[in-house]
Parts: C-alpha cells; sequence; structure tokens
C-alpha cells in the first residue's frame, strides 16, 4: 500500500481522488514556454506509455497550445490531472506531535498561519505525514499550500476548453511521484550504503522561471526549495554575450550549433549564483537531518542545456546525471522509445501527474 501522502498528493481542489482504473490517465503539464502530456495505462506490473507530446506556447496564447495538444494526442478524458508552481506555491516540512491523519488535518486548519506566511482565507492547504509507522513521539509531516487565485486561473484556463481538472497538484510533488511509484533513486541508494545509513538523492528541476530543487529519502521528499533562476536567465545572458536576440538565445539552448562552449561561458554568471542557492540548500539538509546526498538528478527543458551535468558534477564534487523518468516502462507500438527518451527531461512532471490516477 502507498503511504497516504502518495496516495493524494495535494488534492487542493478535489477532497478524494477518482478510483484507479484501467482506462488511460492524462497528465497534463502547463509552463510557461510548452505544454507537455503524457497519456499512460496500467500494463500488468509495469505501465505503458501511450502518448507524449510537447507543445510550444506560441504567442503566450496557451490556451492555444494546450487545445493543440489535447487534440494531437487524441484525448478522450475531461478531467486530466494537472500542476502548478512558482510564486504562490509552498511546501513546508514540520514536526508534530504524533497523531492520525484525520487528527493532523483537523488540528492543522487553526494552526496553519504558525507556519505559512499566507492568509489562509487565501489559500488551499493541506498537510501529509511521511513517517506514519514511526514509532517517535514526534513526526515528519509535509504541508503544501497554494494560492486559490493560481487554482481558479488553472480550472478557469481549463473550463474554456471544456475540462474540468480531475486533480491538481504541485509540480515538484508530481516529480516525487515518479519516484516513489516506480522506485527511481533505490540503487543509488544502496550503491552507497543503504537509506538507513542516511543517504539521499537530490532531483533539480530546470525550468524557465524557477528551478525546483528536491532532495528525496527513501524516495519520499524531505526537503523543496524553490530558486527563481531559470532558462529565462539563461537566455538573458547568451543574448548579451553573444550578441543575439532573445528568440535566436532561446534556440541556440537547444540546439548550439559547436556553440556548446561559447554558451556555458556564457551563462557561467547564472550557473555560478544557481549553484551557490544549491550548496547553501545542500549544507542545511545534511546538517540538520544528517544525511549524505549521493547523486543529483537534472530534469526539466534546461538540463538539456549542452555541458551543464558537467558544470554541476565538477561544482558541487557529485555525481550528476541527466533523469530519465521512463527506464523501465513500457511504450505502445506507435510510441518511439528512442524519441521519448531525448524528451524524458521535458516530461517527468507529466508523467508524475498521469501516474495519480493508475
Amino acid at each position: 500500500m502507498s503511504s497516504p501522502v502518495l496516495q493524494s498528493y495535494l488534492s487542493l481542489v478535489k477532497k478524494f481522488l477518482p478510483e484507479k482504473s484501467q482506462d488511460p490517465s492524462v497528465g497534463l503539464d502547463i509552463g510557461s514556454e510548452s505544454v507537455k502530456l503524457v497519456k499512460l495505462v496500467k500494463a500488468g506490473a509495469t505501465y505503458e506509455v501511450r502518448h507524449w507530446a510537447v507543445e510550444p506556447i506560441e504567442g503566450g496564447n496557451t490556451v492555444s497550445a494546450v487545445k493543440k495538444i489535447l487534440e494531437k494526442s487524441e484525448v478522450e478524458t475531461k478531467s486530466p490531472a494537472t500542476a502548478v508552481c512558482g510564486k504562490g506555491t509552498l511546501i513546508r516540512y514540520i514536526d508534530l506531535p504524533r497523531m492520525s491523519l484525520e487528527e493532523l488535518r483537523k488540528s492543522f486548519a487553526f494552526e496553519a498561519d504558525k507556519y505559512l506566511p499566507f492568509p489562509q482565507d487565501q489559500i488551499h492547504t493541506d498537510c501529509y505525514i511521511l513517517d506514519p509507522k514511526g514509532k517517535e513521539k514526534k513526526m515528519s509531516v509535509l504541508v503544501a499550500a497554494a494560492k486559490k487565485e493560481i487554482i481558479s486561473e488553472r480550472i478557469q484556463l481549463l473550463s474554456q476548453l471544456g475540462l474540468q481538472p480531475g486533480f491538481i497538484g504541485l509540480n515538484s510533488l508530481a516529480v516525487a511521484n515518479v519516484f516513489h511509484t516506480l522506485g527511481l533513486g533505490v540503487e543509488d541508494l544502496n550503491e552507497a550504503g543503504g537509506d538507513e545509513k542516511g543517504n539521499a538523492v537530490a532531483v533539480l528541476d530546470l525550468g524557465e522561471s524557477v528551478t525546483n530543487l528536491m532532495i528525496l529519502k527513501n524516495n519520499l521528499p524531505r526537503f523543496t526549495r524553490d530558486i527563481f533562476i531559470g532558462g529565462q536567465e539563461f537566455a538573458k545572458r547568451i543574448s548579451n554575450v553573444m550578441g543575439v536576440n532573445l528568440v535566436e538565445a532561446k534556440n541556440l539552448k537547444s540546439n548550439p550549433q559547436g556553440k556548446a562552449n561559447e554558451l556555458m561561458n556564457a551563462c557561467e554568471s547564472v550557473l555560478n549564483n544557481l549553484i551557490s542557492e544549491i550548496r547553501l540548500s545542500f549544507d542545511y539538509f545534511i546538517t540538520e537531518k544528517n544525511a549524505h546526498i549521493t547523486k543529483l538528478y537534472l530534469t526539466g527543458g534546461n538540463s538539456l542545456l549542452q555541458g551543464i551535468t558537467e558544470v554541476f558534477a565538477k561544482s558541487l564534487d557529485l555525481k550528476v546525471e541527466r533523469w530519465n523518468p521512463f527506464l523501465g516502462l513500457a511504450c505502445a507500438p506507435t510510441v518511439s522509445a528512442k524519441d521519448l527518451e531525448a524528451q524524458s527531461s521535458r516530461l517527468g512532471v507529466s508523467l508524475g501527474l498521469a501516474l495519480y490516477h493508475q
């Protein structure tokens, strides 16, 4: 049985999730630059990818991009799972006296203001026990929040297309759901001595406007932080240093045209700032949790920037690799495993969302 935190991660709109089904489920990740989709079905002991797609948002027209990706993917459901991220969302990890989940939710309703910087009447919140079987008097609790206006905007966007989201969560927790459900990262813990010795893995999701850092122990999140440095900053530096416009700079990020070293040099100051923030977070986590981080996984569209894996590995003195969340999953005959792997870094959130319904 999955723990409660993975059974219903952040059901911020609905009070419960639909029952599991053998029908295809759809994860819809709506970003600032593109929309990503994964259609998934349970296939025996594993899962089968029925379809995936990435659709750029042109001219800021998000509704048009969502409409195109749904049409191309021949999505039948009217209730895709989706997520939000960035400013107006928050995750906290706190220790509280041990109690049942029901008692926790009742008591937290009166104490949310102690832990969250938003007025309680302006947010959706939920909380989950990360160690429900623990014997200590204190328990580890994940608290998540999202401003109501962000959720309302997402519902309004989808309603324009005749959709009603079956689930709205947070991007980082969707990524965590992949690790928990598929067990990725366990082999790294075993190589380094096992989770019982306090080892952990980190995941860095390099988005356009925000980078999310998450640290997991035993494939459950124990630390989450949004760092407001992303692909937009990379593009601006490339534009300034290399004397190209922003459109060309964004194109160079995905297709360096033999200029990978120039791109890395142009992005050096942005990368140094990002690495400094990551170091601060690692130092805090290692000291606070007495844990050793064994590997850093890179994901998100900007993790595809050529040479970035090597920069992080050298600067952090850590094993770093680009994460393929689809390892071990089956592909339908119409899905190219090679093409899926090439774009897998963009699809971690949408895969995690699709897994909620499987």
